[in-house]
Formats: structure tokens, sequence, C-alpha cells
């Protein structure tokens, strides 16, 4: 397909040419959100603030071991879940950026503007918190081998990440979008995907005693990111296979999919 990028004077074309392209809008638009949390100079500092936070974990999660405060796998497990919580808080940055962040910078009329469907729009615009995720993913990757490497369970918790960690990560993105989308402010939503993913993550926090209590039984049954790191403590602490889990990968589907329909309903309303 050929795209034809009127004169514009915005990011989506060159001032006073034309320029032509095999490839689809709609991967035009999702590559230039990939180089938005990659290479400018907003997403290096994000992802060299989570680089730094990792490595703090990571030396800290070491030194217990070496220690022996912590046995292998309780330390792949907690890495685990702080990998996919600053995946979340990243997705999270990105898909409040996405398009409340094209609005406050005038780039978002510019962007309706161009020879771009809706569809296509929705589209690309999915591909910020996807982008993020894929980043952190790859930055993560060698921090849990590192933690992880003379573990006997360092696959399985690699799978379980993808597999379980993956749709919390892009749900709390989507999310994001279109909480960004409907608030118009890039301090609003931002101010309440956090607050949702705090209150998410709390299980990191809250120890043993309290998650049994009634109240946390009930909070772990409906809440994804429970979800997730309970899975996690299947898979790596008690060995259990990752195809077991289908009762802690329930919630975590079901908040996938409500947030990408929340994400697309806002962009298509948007691009209307």
């Amino acid at each position: 397909m050929t795209v034809v990028h009127q004169d514009t004077n915005n990011k989506f074309g060159q001032v006073g040419t034309t320029h032509h392209t095999t490839r689809s809008p709609a991967m035009v638009l999702f590559v230039k959100e990939a180089r938005e949390v990659l290479v400018s100079p907003r997403g290096r500092l994000w992802l060299l603030m989570l680089t730094s936070v990792l490595s703090v974990f990571a030396l800290l999660f070491v030194a217990n071991t070496e220690l022996s405060l912590l046995d292998n796998a309780q330390v792949v497990y907690d890495m685990l879940g702080v990998i996919t919580a600053l995946g979340a808080l990243l997705a999270i940055l990105s898909g409040v950026d996405a398009i409340a962040g094209e609005r406050e910078r005038g780039s978002l009329v510019p962007l309706l503007l161009t020879p771009i469907s809706r569809n296509g729009i929705i589209a690309g615009k999915l591909g910020a918190p996807i982008a993020a995720w894929g980043a952190m993913l790859l930055l993560s990757l060698p921090y849990l081998w590192a933690v992880g490497s003379s573990g006997q369970n360092l696959i399985p918790s690699v799978v379980a990440l993808l597999l379980l960690g993956t749709p919390v990560v892009l749900a709390f993105g989507f999310l994001a979008l279109a909480l960004g989308t409907w608030l118009g402010s890039t301090r609003s939503a931002l101010s309440v995907s956090l607050i949702l993913l705090v209150l998410s993550a709390s299980p990191l926090l809250l120890g043993p005693s309290l998650r049994q209590s009634a109240i946390g039984r009930i909070f772990d049954a409906i809440n994804p990111f429970s979800g997730a790191i309970n899975a996690y403590d299947a898979v790596v602490i008690d060995s259990q296979s990752i195809f077991d889990q289908g009762l802690h990968a329930l919630p975590v589907a079901v908040f996938l999919v409500l947030s990408l329909f929340m994400a697309v309903a806002s962009v298509r309303a948007v691009a209307r």
C-alpha cells in the first residue's frame, strides 16, 4: 500500500516534501510510538531509571542469597514481581502519553488529519504500551538470569513472565491510554493509573497473614496482579506447571479484555 504524507508541520511528515512508503499507515504510527519509548530523550530517561531500579533490586537479592537470607526460588519469585510492577509502570507512562500527551503537545489534531484510518490509529496507538513492555522485557531478562541462573526453575520463570506478566502489563498500559483519552490530562490520567497500580501491586508488600485473611483472599481472587504473582509462586517456588495456573490466569485475562475494550473505545471516539 502506498501512503502519501502531505506537507505538514508535525512529525508524521516532512515539511515541504511528499514522502512515499510501502509500510501501512498503522505500522508507521506503531513505529513512531516505539521510537517514543526507545529513542526519544524522555523514553531513554524512563528506561535508564528503570534499569537503575532493576540493578538495585538484583544486587540486593544476590546479596541476600549469598548471606542465605533468601533461597534462590524466593529471589526469582521476588524479581518476577518487581519486573512486572516496573513493566506496568512503563506501560502506564507510555499509554498515558499516547493520546493525552499528543493532545497537550498539540500534535493530536495533525495526526487525525493524516491519511490514516480510524482502525489504523487505534492499532498504532496500542503499540505504545506494547513497545514499552517489549523494551522492559529485554532489559529485565539479563537481571532475571543473574539472580536465578543457579536455580532450577529459571526457564519456567521466564515462561510464566511471558504468559502471565505480559497481559497484566499490557492491560495497565491500555487502561492508562483510555484514562488519558477520557480525562484529557496526562497528570490526571497518570495519577489515577498509578493509584490503581499501587493498589493492585499491594500483595507484593503485604505479608502472608494479611493475604490469607477473608478480605485478602477476596482481593486476591479478583486482582489481576495477584493472579500473576500467585502463579509465579506456584511455578517458581512450588515447581508446578504453568499450564495448571488457569484459576490464576482468569482475572488476568478478564482485566486484559476489559482494558483493551476501553482503550479501543476511547481512541475510536477521538478518531471519529
